[in-house]
């Protein structure tokens, strides 16, 4: 028209929030700074308080391998304290040879829960290190992505990443015994590959659902990894003061 137009914006506030805090067996583990469960937790509770402060309504689906806790979401620090509780109650649970299975299956049955509760505008955030990710699980993102939008914090460790160059070690899962030779350059090189194998495979298929997958490492502090990786997510920016 040769003049310029000008448009005001709104910032959507009050939106609510589902975080899905990964509890389960195969988290427990770690080689770094923190246990695999113990990085998530602190992931999902500062990601409640950021969703807090920007206003939107905090709620999760806290789930280990047998059990789950949710929490509706609600613009209030109680609600928030509610799930920083049931984050606390499922990761004091883990206890190392209790005999419980882990059951990856759950990923999937916990998305299937969230897509009954997020209807429309939700943004739902996984907190998990993905075991389980399969076929069914696809589809499943489909339809979560299709009304909200969906962040997943991919919870690793190390010892997940790579061999150390250790001698002959004994690897155990608790029920049976593997030994390998680390000093063995082919076997470090096939290991570190399966892993980035499995890690680019799951990136595609959520790049396909416009699904971001952040990294997040047991080895360093988690509030530091947050803040360079979500400032790059525009709904979960940190507000300046």
């Amino acid at each position: 028209s040769g003049r310029p137009d000008t448009r005001v914006a709104r910032e959507e506030r009050n939106r609510p929030a589902l975080l899905l805090v990964d509890q389960r067996v195969n988290m427990f583990f770690g080689s770094g700074l923190y246990m695999k469960s113990v990085t998530a937790a602190h992931a999902a509770a500062l990601v409640v308080w950021r969703v807090l402060a920007q206003g939107d309504q905090p709620g999760a689906i806290v789930f280990n391998d047998d059990d789950q806790i949710e929490v509706r979401p609600a613009r209030s620090d109680v609600r928030a304290m509610s799930i920083l509780r049931s984050i606390e109650t499922m990761n004091q649970s883990l206890r190392a040879n209790d005999g419980r299975e882990s059951r990856p299956a759950q990923l999937n049955q916990i998305l299937r829960r969230a897509d009954r509760l997020a209807t429309h505008d939700h943004l739902i955030v996984l907190v998990s290190d993905l075991d389980g990710f399969d076929g069914d699980t696809r589809p499943l993102l489909s339809r979560l992505t299709r009304h909200n939008g969906v962040v997943v914090l991919l919870v690793n460790d190390p010892l997940e990443r790579g061999l150390p160059e250790a001698g002959r070690l004994v690897i155990s899962d608790g029920q049976l015994q593997l030994e390998v030779d680390t000093r063995r350059p082919s076997l470090r090189e096939r290991y570190s590959l399966a892993f980035q194998a499995t890690v680019e495979s799951s990136k595609k298929e959520l790049h396909k659902r416009n699904v971001p997958m952040l990294p997040i490492g047991t080895e360093a502090p988690v509030a530091a990894q947050l803040d360079a990786l979500l400032g790059h997510f525009p709904g979960m920016r940190r507000r300046s003061a």
